[in-house]
């Protein structure tokens, strides 16, 4: 990742102003909405994680390498992505999604996760917003952008926001017409 940077004229200074943002983001989200149970969908070092399975009691990441080692603070499963959905039957309260940066992987990643999203829950995705067309880039964020507008065209019953942070961009999606007081009368 870093050389493929360092071809982006002034990568190196962008990329260490803007590196782990959106770990910054969810990690807030997270403490602050109360989650008891978290998804990671590739979690490559594991940054964000780590630090969340410090405050949520249920923390499962799932990646197709295991760059951590045994000293673990989460669940991690050793799968692919879809691989994991066809075994798990947990919920999640939140889920945050970026493992494959293709889209019909992030397509079939958002589908699953949102069948073992609990109520009132919401999924963050990265690689949705890249700040300049050589980030579109199969080692970078590739071609997941395009989830923004496959959430739009198939998922009316869905709310999104695309925050323009870091160097990828983030989306947080969420059911509409779910939050805490439409729950009060269930």
């Amino acid at each position: 990742m870093t050389q493929f940077l360092e071809k982006i004229p002034d990568s190196k200074s962008y990329y260490t102003k803007h590196t782990g943002g959106h770990e910054m983001i969810i990690l807030t989200i997270l403490n602050k909405a109360n989650v008891q149970s978290f998804l990671e969908l590739g979690i490559y070092k594991g940054d964000c994680i780590m630090k969340a399975a410090q405050f949520i009691p249920n923390c499962v990441g799932v990646d197709i390498v295991d760059h951590i080692g045994p000293n673990k603070n989460f669940k991690f499963v050793n799968a692919t992505t879809d691989d994991f959905f066809s075994s798990n039957t947990s919920k999640f309260d939140a889920i945050f999604i970026d493992a494959e940066h293709k889209l019909d992987v992030a397509i079939r990643d958002l589908e699953n996760s949102l069948k073992v999203l609990n109520y009132n829950g919401f999924i963050f995705m990265h690689d949705t917003d890249p700040a300049c067309k050589e980030l579109v880039h199969p080692g970078y964020c590739g071609t997941a952008y395009g989830i923004n507008e496959y959430v739009y065209k198939s998922h009316p019953e869905l709310d999104m926001v695309t925050l323009p942070v870091t160097e990828a961009g983030i989306t947080i999606i969420k059911r509409k017409n779910e939050n805490r007081a439409t729950s009060y009368f269930q």
